[in-house]
C-alpha cells in the first residue's frame, strides 16, 4: 500500500481515534491518528525500539537504524530542525504526503505543523534527508512486507539488513501478540488502552501490506538473490557509474571544477558517492526487478481464491481490496479491545493463554488470530511472474507474466517515467552527495558544490536512466562482467616466484 493508503484504511478501521506517543503529560505528547501510525511503521520507521536496520548501517555517518517509531516520537524536537527526535516523525508526515500526490492539511498555513522547517543546517544532514535514506534503507529489507517473499540465500544474506520477521503475516501476528500482552496488562491495572492501540497501528502496517496484490504472491527475497547470483558486482559497477555521469556533468556545470584534471574529479566524485550511500545495503539489479513486478501486480490485480479480484499500491478502491482490507483492520482493534477486557476481569495472563482466549472469543482457528486469518490466497488461474533469465538482455524482452503481453523491459521504463514513484526517490541521493567529503572550510563552498553535485547527479546519471533504461542497466551489468573477467585473469595468472 502507499503510504496515504495506510493512513486511510488505519483511520478508517479506528473512527480516526488519536493515540499519543511520548511525553509524561498530555502536553508532552506527540499526538497522531491510528492510520498515521499505520503508515509510518516499516516504511520509515522500525516498528519497535528493540530492533534496528542492521549492522551493515552502524559505522556510517548517519546511522539509519538508531530510533525505532516509539522511541524518536518521544523525544521532543526543534520545529524540523533536530535529528533523532520527533522531528522525523513529523516530517515523515510530510514525506508521505508529498510522494503520494496528497494534501495533509496538519501543513497548510494555520495547520498544527505548518511552523515545521525541515531544511538542513550547516554540514549536517537535514531531517527530510534523514527521513527519505531510512525509508529506502529499510527498503532494501523489507522482505517481511510481503506474503511469500521466497528465501534469502548467501549471495544477499550478508550484504543487507535481515528482515525483522520473514514474511508480512509473521511481522503482524507478532507484532499483533505484543499489542495483545500489552492491552491486557492495561486493563489488569485499569490504564488507558491508548499504548497497546500504538501498538497494535504499527502492526497493521504489514496486515495492510497483505491486502496488496504486489505484496501478495511477489518473491522479493528470492528475486534478489537470484540475480544477485547473476551479477554480483552490480552496487560497486552502479556506484561507478553513477559517479562517471556525475562527474561529466559537473565538468559542464562548474567551471573551476574544468582544473581538475577528469581523472582526479571522477576519484573524487566516486569519493563522494560512495560516502552519500555508505550506510545503505549493497543494492541488486534484483530490486530494480522486483519493484516491477510488485508493481504490476498492484495495478493489474490478482484474482483471488474464492473470488475477487485484489489490487495494491494507489488503487486502493479497484476490485475487493478496500472492503478486505478494512475488515481484517476492524478485526484487529476488535482483538486489542477483548485483550484490554480479559485483562480487567484478571482472568488470563499475557502470552498463550491469553492468545487463546482471544481466539476463542473472535472466533478464530488454529494459530492464526481473526484479522490475519483473512489474509487473501491468489488464484492459481493467474498467470506466473517471468523474473527468471539467463541473461537480464533476455528478461528485458521476455513478457512480464503469462507466455504474452508487456515485456519486462516495458515495465522498466514506464516505472522510469518523469513523475513515477521510482525517480522520485532515487533523486533524493542527490542531496548531501558532498557531505561526506572534506572540504576547505571556504564560506558558502560547501553548500555550492552540494548544489552542483546534486544537479549533476540529476542531470547526469538520473536523466540517463530514465531515458534509456536499458543502455543503463546494459553499461552497469557491462562493468560487472568485465569486473569478473579481471578478477579471474589476476586469479588464474601465476605467482611470484612461483615455477611458470
Amino acid at each position: 500500500m502507499k503510504g496515504h493508503e495506510h493512513r486511510i484504511l488505519g483511520n478508517e478501521a479506528s473512527g480516526s481515534a488519536t493515540v499519543p506517543l511520548g511525553g509524561g503529560s498530555a502536553g508532552d505528547c506527540l499526538v497522531l491518528t491510528f492510520g498515521d501510525l499505520v503508515a509510518l511503521s516499516g516504511d520509515y520507521f522500525s516498528p519497535t525500539d528493540a530492533q534496528s536496520v542492521g549492522a551493515w548501517a552502524a559505522p556510517g555517518p548517519q546511522v539509519l537504524a538508531s530510533g525505532g517509531l516509539f522511541a524518536l516520537a518521544s523525544v521532543p524536537g526543534s520545529g524540523g530542525t533536530a535529528v533523532g527526535t520527533r522531528d522525523e516523525v513529523v516530517c515523515a508526515l510530510k514525506v508521505m504526503a508529498a510522494d503520494s500526490g496528497v494534501t495533509d492539511a496538519r501543513f497548510k498555513p494555520g495547520g498544527e505543523y505548518a511552523h515545521y522547517r525541515f531544511a538542513a543546517t550547516g554540514a549536517e544532514p537535514g531531517v527530510e534527508q534523514r527521513v527519505r535514506d531510512r525509508f529506502l534503507a529499510l527498503g532494501a529489507a523489507n522482505d517481511d512486507h510481503f506474503v511469500t517473499p521466497g528465501p534469502r540465500g548467501t549471495a544477499t544474506r550478508d550484504d543487507r539488513a535481515e528482515a525483522f520477521f520473514g514474511s508480512a503475516a509473521t511481522a503482524y501476528r507478532r507484532l499483533h501478540q505484543h499489542a495483545l500482552d500489552e492491552a491486557c496488562r492495561l486493563g489488569r491495572v485499569g490504564a488507558d488502552l491508548a499504548a497497546a492501540q500504538a501498538q497494535e497501528a504499527a502492526a497493521q502496517h504489514y496486515l495492510t501490506d497483505a491486502f496488496a496484490a504486489g505484496h501478495l504472491r511477489t518473491p522479493v527475497a528470492a528475486i534478489r538473490e537470484f540475480w544477485q547470483r547473476r551479477y554480483p558486482s552490480f552496487w560497486d559497477d552502479l556506484q561507478r557509474k553513477v559517479a562517471s555521469d556525475t562527474a561529466a556533468a559537473l565538468r559542464e556545470l562548474a567551471l573551476p571544477l574544468r582544473l581538475l584534471p577528469s581523472r582526479s574529479l571522477h576519484a573524487r566524485t566516486l569519493d563522494a558517492v560512495r560516502a552519500r550511500t555508505s550506510g545503505y545495503p549493497r543494492v541488486s539489479l534484483g530490486d530494480l526487478l522486483a519493484k516491477v513486478f510488485h508493481d504490476w501486480d498492484n495495478v493489474h490485480g490478482l484474482q483471488l481464491e474464492g473470488g475477487g479480484v485484489l489490487f495494491g499500491d494507489g488503487c486502493l478502491d479497484q476490485g475487493v481490496t478496500r472492503r478486505r482490507a478494512l475488515a481484517a483492520c476492524r478485526a484487529g482493534i476488535d482483538d486489542i479491545e477483548v485483550a484490554y477486557r480479559l485483562g480487567a476481569r484478571g482472568r488470563v495472563v499475557p502470552g498463550e493463554p491469553l492468545y487463546a482466549a482471544v481466539r476463542e472469543a473472535t472466533g478464530a482457528a488454529g494459530e492464526a488470530f481473526a484479522p490475519d486469518g483473512r489474509i487473501p490466497r491468489p488464484s492459481p488461474e493467474n498467470p506466473p511472474q517471468n523474473w527468471q533469465a539467463a541473461s537480464v538482455e533476455a528478461l528485458w524482452d521476455s513478457p512480464i507474466v503469462g507466455s504474452k503481453g508487456p515485456t519486462v523491459g516495458e515495465a522498466v521504463t514506464r516505472s522510469l517515467e518523469a513523475g513515477a514513484e521510482l525517480p522520485n526517490r532515487l533523486a533524493c541521493l542527490g542531496e548531501g552527495m558532498t557531505s561526506g567529503l572534506d572540504v576547505p572550510p571556504v564560506p558558502g563552498l560547501r553548500r555550492w558544490l552540494g548544489d552542483r553535485a546534486c544537479e549533476a547527479y540529476n542531470r547526469g546519471f538520473l536523466a540517463h536512466l530514465m531515458s534509456d533504461p536499458k543502455a543503463c542497466v546494459l553499461e552497469v551489468v557491462a562493468g560487472a562482467a568485465h569486473g569478473r573477467r579481471q578478477q579471474r585473469s589476476v586469479l588464474s595468472q601465476p605467482r611470484r616466484g612461483s615455477d611458470e
